[in-house]
């Protein structure tokens, strides 16, 4: 049987989600596999199946470690619905959502995540079309990263004037600026009209 490696406390991460979900699945089978037991020792002439089907339980270490079986999940609507009962967690908690904040704000919430590795993406923008598809695109990519506060704010209220340097984003982690992009549309193959995937692109270098 496997041995899954499971931390105490909730994790955040997706992998972490997966390996909350094993722990769950692992110790119901294996209260199962008791109850099995006990009624195979009531019963002297029993002889089990030779060809069992394998399960997620009886698959190889090595097997249980590839990314084909963690897809396999996808299927399965246990599955399914506590992984979203975790993100909605999340969501709640500000993690892997856009949100609009102050200046005061963000600077708090940097200041509290200062002795962690919660990476905090703060995107100044304007009310230039640039910035609208920036957020628009944002919104449909900060779900995948379940350990980053993503914050919106106007830049006008941070005191950038020139309106030819926004869209800007800035990354803390540790309370320490990792990242300042200014003008985050030059990032891009086409800075008019960017895609989805070129956000998302962006967005997965400076959350690493």
């Amino acid at each position: 049987m496997a041995d899954f490696n499971h931390h105490a406390g909730p994790q955040t991460g997706v992998k972490g989600v997966i390996a909350d979900y094993h722990q769950a699945q692992l110790e119901q089978h294996q209260c199962q596999e008791q109850e099995a037991a006990a009624a195979k020792a009531a019963l002297p002439h029993y002889s089990a199946p030779q060809n069992v089907d394998q399960t997620l339980f009886t698959k190889k270490e090595h097997e249980l470690s590839s990314d084909e079986d963690l897809d396999d999940l996808d299927d399965d609507p246990a599955f399914q619905e506590y992984r979203e009962a975790r993100l909605a967690e999340l969501h709640q908690a500000g993690f892997g959502v856009l949100k609009d904040a102050t200046p005061d704000e963000y600077v708090d919430i940097v200041d509290q995540h200062a002795q962690s590795d919660v990476s905090i993406v703060i995107v100044l923008v304007n009310t230039s079309r640039a910035s609208k598809r920036l957020v628009e695109l944002m919104q449909t990519e900060v779900g995948t990263f379940t350990n980053t506060m993503f914050l919106c704010v106007q830049a006008s209220e941070c005191g950038f004037s020139d309106p030819h340097v926004v869209p800007i984003i800035l990354v803390y982690r540790y309370g320490e600026l990792k990242h300042n992009i200014v003008r985050v549309v030059d990032q891009f193959v086409d800075p008019v009209n960017f895609e989805r995937q070129h956000v998302a692109k962006l967005l997965g270098k400076v959350c690493q």
